[in-house]
């Protein structure tokens, strides 16, 4: 299999607020595992971030350790926050600023589930079409009505992904894999976990 040559890993991080979906972030995660094992190198690093670099509890009990904390200027390409339960109940300021920060530094950013919720929050979701989870469209078009809200399993609009959640993240990682390092290496992850 011939995949397009990259001089270092692609950072992908994971902001994991309290509750995340765990079906969600292992359907976004598992993708960049596979492709590493399929193209017999390290062609993606994950890593996780808290909003104090601490372990972070998933919406099953689960508890999944951090690497870095909201703040931290992470080398990252892309950034996805991964949330569940009650993500109109997420408030917390740093955060935002920290994702408008990287916003404006090109960092691409997506939410998984609940994680649009708190891009929308951030603002930086404005002009852009977007999806989430069903059962919090509701609230998100109540609280933003200006956003432009779409019913798919993922929406990509430029330097920002929505999904939501659940099984559609494998769909979207595929899709993203596929315009990086081509369609074969996504096709061959996607038969892999299947």
């Amino acid at each position: 299999m011939t995949i397009r040559a990259e001089s270092s890993p692609q950072i992908f991080a994971f902001l994991l607020v309290d509750g995340f979906a765990l079906m969600s972030f292992a359907s976004a995660v598992e993708p960049l595992r596979a492709a590493n094992t399929l193209a017999g190198r390290e062609v993606y690093r994950t890593i996780c971030v808290s909003r104090d670099g601490g372990p972070v509890t998933s919406s099953v009990g689960t508890v999944q350790p951090c690497q870095a904390k909201v703040g931290d200027m992470v080398d990252a390409s892309t950034l996805f926050v991964c949330a569940g339960g009650r993500p109109w109940s997420f408030g917390d300021k740093k955060t935002f600023a920290w994702l408008r920060l990287l916003s404006r530094r090109g960092v691409r950013i997506g939410g998984v589930s609940g994680g649009p919720y708190v891009l929308a929050r951030s603002g930086i979701m404005e002009g852009r079409h977007m999806t989430i989870h069903w059962e919090h469209a509701p609230a998100l078009s109540e609280d933003y009505p200006e956003l432009v809200l779409t019913r798919s399993r993922y929406r990509i609009d430029r330097d920002r992904v929505a999904c939501a959640g659940g099984m559609a993240a494998l769909d979207m990682l595929h899709a993203s894999l596929a315009v990086v390092h081509g369609r074969a290496l996504a096709t061959a992850g996607s038969d892999w976990l299947l």
